[in-house]
């Protein structure tokens, strides 16, 4: 699997910021509130970023392990956890920049407004941050699960020396 690239992510987070903004637009509009996230998301989108650190802590300690060269070799991770861990961080990065773009459209929907609530305002980038704390721990925890570079460089002139 290839690592995440900050363009990808990039490349999501401008059409998602223009869309999020063009919705506020259009529902305060018709009439509807500014949109608001609930503090609830806010706790819930560090807390996933917490959990995901965690889950990478056994994936960290057998890799720093190996590059001790102690005489023993320490104990393996499991793959298929490594690759869950891995698979959850991906997903992580990819919903954290989905978050973010929703939550900075609203800001600067917000800020574009004729009148300015603090309070939308202060919600709505403190959103924007909680995504983006659990966008960089995603990408932190997809660098910790990594293979390490093989020590052969070349692997057919190994096999036919």
């Amino acid at each position: 699997m290839k690592p995440t690239k900050l363009s990808l992510l990039l490349l999501i987070s401008i059409p998602s910021t223009l869309a999020s903004f063009f919705v506020a637009s259009f529902m305060v509009g018709r009439g509807f509130q500014v949109p608001v996230s609930p503090a609830n998301l806010l706790i819930t989108l560090a807390a996933i970023s917490a959990v995901l650190l965690a889950l990478s802590i056994p994936i960290w300690r057998y890799r720093s392990a190996l590059k001790q060269k102690s005489a023993q070799r320490p104990k393996r991770v499991d793959p298929f956890y490594a690759v869950r861990v891995l698979l959850l961080a991906k997903a992580s990065a990819l919903a954290g920049v989905l978050f973010a773009s929703w939550h900075l459209g609203v800001v600067i929907f917000t800020l574009s407004g004729a009148v300015v609530v603090q309070s939308l305002v202060l919600q709505n980038s403190f959103g924007f941050l909680a995504s983006v704390m659990l966008i960089v721990a995603a990408l932190v925890t997809e660098q910790i699960c990594r293979l390490p570079q093989d020590s052969d460089p070349d692997p057919d002139q190994a096999v036919t020396s």
